[in-house]
């Protein structure tokens, strides 16, 4: 490979004691080598930094903070943005790690200078790290056009930011890592802006390992938040596209509003399988309801098993497992909460 330009990866961390040490050492481990690695510790009451300090490589510098929390979240994210020196920015949270070649595979797709940002198929996994889902590209369903790449990105994120890869000078030009005032993560608003500026571009190859476990803000305390909230985003793009003519887009607010509805559906069904797993069956009900009633389809059917299993006291985890497994997904299943 002749084209070699530094990566920086930022990696925002906060209480990943558990989880750091694989994080870091999924970089280490990559077969591409020019990188750095920031990390910002968003004040960290565990032994996070610790574990951190046991890692004696010139290429990994560690930022400690007073914490400012996920409403602040691109503060620290752009905090590190200041302090990259790389051409590209490559994206790794502390729960989350990499495959070995990651690195070695994105980088050459950034030849094509109308490639603003890259990413990958993602495999998600537990507390362990063993795998419990996947979220392959499928290239042939992939939009071509960029007007319609952007489209499919108003209806939903299916970007997993793992993933993800950005040019640096982009980023800049954007201002940085974006946020809403009421959204409590900066990549969905991010990807967008960046859609305004050049190419996203799909690569079929696992790029990512993507971490679930009940400290992460996508789980239970604000998922409600990022569903009630996630429409105001693509609509103020949306209005900016028709404002400034950038694109011909074939889409409607209605249509924008009426997925993030079936999104909040979502929420409640992943709401409602937490609270079946907690036995509480009162609650699972009350959630499945309303999945029940404002979901599509596909939703409904797996909302009537979740009502059928608060009645019986069941828990459904198992039925889940088993669609994961067939790959239990069509393309009218929303993107944006692709976590569920």
């Amino acid at each position: 490979m002749t084209y070699q330009p530094l990566v920086s990866i930022i990696t925002p961390t906060y209480n990943h004691e558990q989880f750091i040490g694989q994080c870091v050492g999924s970089v280490l481990a990559q077969t591409y080598t020019n990188w750095e690695q920031i990390i910002i510790d968003d004040g960290s009451t565990d032994n996070t930094n610790e574990v951190i300090k046991t890692y004696n490589d010139r290429r990994i510098r560690y930022i400690y903070q007073k914490n400012v929390g996920i409403w602040k979240l691109n503060e620290t994210y752009n905090k590190a943005l200041a302090l990259a020196n790389g051409e590209l920015i490559a994206i790794l949270e502390g729960d989350d790690f990499w495959p070995p070649d990651k690195l070695e595979v994105q980088v050459p797709f950034f030849l094509n200078t109308n490639v603003v940002l890259a990413f990958g198929e993602q495999n998600n996994v537990d507390m362990n790290g063993c795998i419990i889902g996947n979220h392959p590209i499928n290239m042939n369903l992939f939009p071509r056009e960029r007007s319609e790449v952007i489209k499919k990105l108003l209806l939903g994120n299916f970007i997993g930011a793992c993933t993800v890869m950005c040019r640096r000078s982009t980023l800049y030009e954007i201002g940085g890592f974006q946020q809403h005032p009421a959204f409590p993560a900066v990549d969905y608003p991010t990807w967008l802006e960046l859609s305004l500026k050049g190419d996203l571009l799909p690569i079929d190859h696992k790029l990512g390992y993507w971490r679930r476990h009940d400290g992460q803000i996508t789980n239970y305390t604000m998922i409600l938040s990022i569903a009630d909230n996630g429409s105001e985003i693509p609509m103020n793009i949306l209005a900016k596209i028709k404002r400034e003519q950038i694109f011909s887009i074939n889409l409607t607010s209605y249509e924008i509003q009426y997925t993030c509805a079936n999104n909040k559906a979502y929420a409640y069904f992943f709401l409602g399988r937490k609270a079946l797993t907690n036995n509480n069956w009162p609650e699972a009900h009350k959630y499945f309801s309303y999945s029940l009633k404002r979901g599509y389809s596909i939703l409904r059917i797996g909302s009537l098993l979740g009502l059928f299993c608060a009645l019986t006291k069941n828990d459904m985890e198992w039925i889940v497992k088993v669609f994961h497994k067939l790959n239990f997904r069509t393309r009218k299943m929303p993107s944006n909460l692709w976590y569920i």
